[in-house]
């Protein structure tokens, strides 16, 4: 797999207020230190690819779950149109470091899972992201298996062992 160039970081919902400024749901841990005045976000097409378009944060402030951001010379929604449900972007060098323990979510396709008795399960084929939360979509010897990535299921991810280690619920790896 291809290292990403981008690093996804939030998705303009829509167009909020008539001043251009955008709702936009942060896809980041640090929303507070990603979306700052002057920041640079890149403009993903449906694929992910970048458009070429780059935004520059001119006002940012927490707006309940959201952000709302205002972009320099936006100033009418208008403006805004053909960028709803698109992801904004930094360049993956513009992140800061990992610490142990934390990871990318793209680094988790291709990593093997195991149970935490050593069964193997499978191959991380697509992480998914569904209304109730992350599914890891696992591609087994005989079927496919969508693990929900939560602190319940998912014991660790061990990035020099390329593998995540689960305990899946009673049933889980037999539907």
């Amino acid at each position: 797999m291809d290292r990403p160039t981008h690093l996804v970081v939030g998705l303009l919902k829509k167009p909020h207020g008539i001043k251009g400024d955008a709702l936009i749901y942060p896809v980041t841990d640090e929303p507070e230190t990603v979306f700052t005045v002057g920041r640079r976000l890149v403009v993903l097409d449906a694929e992910g690819r970048a458009t070429g378009r780059e935004l520059v944060i001119a006002r940012c402030r927490p707006y309940h779950r959201t952000w709302l951001l205002q972009f320099e010379g936006i100033e009418t929604r208008e403006a805004l149109r053909g960028m709803r449900e698109r992801h904004l972007a930094i360049p993956v060098e513009e992140a800061r470091p990992l610490e142990d323990g934390e990871f990318y979510m793209h680094e988790l396709v291709g990593l093997a899972v195991a149970t935490a008795a050593g069964e193997a399960v499978g191959v991380v084929e697509e992480v998914v992201e569904a209304p109730q939360g992350w599914l890891l979509d696992v591609a087994g010897r005989t079927r496919r298996h969508l693990i929900p990535f939560t602190r319940a299921v998912v014991e660790r991810v061990d990035r020099a062992e390329r593998l995540v280690v689960i305990t899946p619920p009673a049933g889980l790896l037999e539907l």
